[in-house]
């Protein structure tokens, strides 16, 4: 598809052209309502790309614009961070959260213009929110007397913050400054398996794997995940030293839940680890070690490596448990050993694999 810009009665006119270079009616009689309402040419330019994005998504899933559902919506959002691989190369996606929203405002406005012009329902969904109690003081009090806006359901959450990789290096660095076998698991199950703290904090004894040191790769099967189940897959040397944790100093520790990471302290002895708890942890020992990353950059970590050897997008969703991914379902089929295999070769470049807990 491409955009173009042409001149027509004194003006200029933004027009997207299908494969076959024919005009794609719904957006030109969108954008030239836009250019009635004399929007700059840059707007409708913007516009028009954030379209022509769109109506790329439709034909690569054959899906007909005046026919989409909220759930086609949030296929969109995932193909929207996918196609433009937002892990590779130790690049900053292209396509942040806040372009993303861009987008959808596009589209949103897109389908309000046929919903008014052609009755087409908006895939898009709304809902109320408070706004602040004195928003619109002495302004706009008369506007909405619920002092009530609407918000897409489907914005994404959008951060200044800048994730970063962390190198085996600084988490080695990192692992060697912790003084407990039990944090030197927990973060060296993070940094991994690429999994969200709350996947690891959940997992229980009962569902570790036996240790089987003739393959590479172990699994932790239907963890809960987001209100969800889903496989976590464990470097089996990892697996092989939870296991030997478990028996040499969690066992020992009496509590009525089977949690694998609990407090160590007196007063919380037992208890569920916190994710503040392990939180502190990592700003304490950062500030020590003179490094710095968060949490969620050892995800994004895992995510971006795996990229890097090359494993396609779809089956890098699937290891990390991301919801709502439509290529994710394109490849349920794929094997055990395919995903093993993928992987083993994956942990071989990673120096924190087999050395066990350094001693502590």
């Amino acid at each position: 598809m491409e955009l173009h810009v042409i001149g027509r009665a004194g003006s200029q006119a933004v027009v997207l052209l299908d494969n076959e270079m024919r005009i794609v009616k719904p957006v030109y009689d969108y954008l030239k309502f836009q250019r009635q309402k004399d929007r700059a040419l840059n707007t409708l330019k913007a516009n028009g790309s954030d379209l022509r994005t769109y109506w790329e998504f439709l034909g690569e899933y054959g899906y007909e614009y005046d026919k989409v559902t909220p759930m086609m919506i949030a296929e969109f959002i995932d193909y929207l961070r996918a196609s433009e691989d937002v892990t590779v190369l130790h690049k900053e996606s292209k396509r942040t959260n806040k372009t993303i929203n861009r987008i959808l405002s596009t589209v949103y406005n897109f389908y309000q213009f046929e919903v008014d012009m052609h009755e087409v329902n908006n895939p898009i969904l709304m809902h109320d929110v408070n706004r602040p109690f004195n928003a619109f003081k002495g302004i706009l009090e008369h506007a909405k007397a619920d002092n009530k806006t609407k918000h897409s359901i489907f914005k994404v959450k959008e951060s200044k913050y800048r994730v970063r990789l962390v190198t085996d290096d600084e988490m080695r660095l990192f692992l060697n400054h912790l003084d407990k076998r039990r944090d030197i698991l927990l973060y060296k199950m993070l940094y991994l398996t690429g999994a969200r703290i709350q996947e690891i904090l959940d997992l229980e004894i009962d569902s570790v794997p036996l240790p089987d040191m003739s393959k590479a790769v172990g699994c932790f099967q239907q963890i809960k995940s987001k209100g969800k189940r889903r496989n976590l897959y464990v470097p089996m040397s990892l697996i092989k030293e939870l296991d030997d944790f478990i028996l040499e100093e969690r066992g020992l520790i009496d509590t009525e839940h089977g949690y694998i990471f609990v407090s160590e302290q007196k007063k919380q002895l037992g208890k569920q680890l916190t994710y503040s708890a392990v939180y502190d942890k990592l700003k304490k020992i950062q500030k020590e070690a003179g490094i710095d990353f968060n949490l969620h950059d050892l995800r994004h970590t895992f995510n971006t490596h795996l990229a890097e050897m090359g494993m396609d997008i779809s089956l890098r969703k699937i290891l990390m448990g991301h919801e709502h991914i439509y290529t994710t379902q394109l490849y349920t089929h794929l094997s055990n050993p395919y995903i093993e295999d993928s992987l083993s070769r994956y942990w071989n470049r990673s120096s924190l694999i087999g050395g066990g807990s350094d001693g502590k």
